[in-house]
């Protein structure tokens, strides 16, 4: 292991199960899933 920057390893990153409020007061239950990395450059 000799990665300096672990960050750009990671492939994709996990979001972890939620619950969101909309503006227009409704709530929407997020399951857990992968997304893709935000690009930084």
């Amino acid at each position: 292991m000799t990665e300096r920057n672990a960050r750009s390893v990671i492939t994709r990153v996990f979001v972890p199960a939620h619950v969101r409020d909309l503006p227009n007061g409704e709530r929407v239950k997020v399951p857990g899933h992968y997304k893709a990395p935000p690009r930084r450059r």
